[in-house]
């Protein structure tokens, strides 16, 4: 009978563990992006434009650490927001080529092309760092 009872159970629990993932899935979108984002964009030639987006679809995965758009909350992980395109991609470069060592960050940057890291350090530099944020 417990065996019985056990199996009875299963799909229940999938449907429970598929609900809750699913509903975890809005916490990964990105929201609406800012006015201040919106005009930012807005005032960007073509070529930076494209570099913008390239560098902001790639920079999802780094949110997990460094926060959205760059802002982290957490004192481990640096923000990158504001921080000049030409220190970004040296260090990605240096996390890249093994130059620079960190347990999370160098297989993240093991994969990154030279395009894909100017991309990213592009988007990053032009986001609003937080003391300006504060100040406001």
């Amino acid at each position: 009978m417990n065996k019985v009872l056990a199996v009875a159970k299963r799909p229940a629990l999938y449907i429970v563990v598929t609900v809750m993932g699913l509903g975890s899935l809005s916490a990964c979108t990105e929201p609406a992006p800012d006015v201040g984002q919106q005009q930012l964009v807005a005032s960007l030639d073509e070529p930076e434009r494209q570099l913008f987006e390239q560098g902001q679809l790639k920079a999802y995965s780094c949110t997990a650490c460094h926060g959205r758009n760059g802002l982290s909350s957490h004192p481990n992980y640096p923000s990158l927001a504001g921080r000049s395109a030409s220190e970004l991609a040296s260090a990605l470069t240096a996390y890249r080529n093994g130059e620079r060592k960190h347990a999370l960050m160098s297989p993240q940057a093991r994969g990154l092309s030279d395009t894909d890291i100017n991309a990213l350090a592009y988007y990053f530099s032009l986001q609003t760092p937080a003391t300006a944020i504060q100040a406001d």
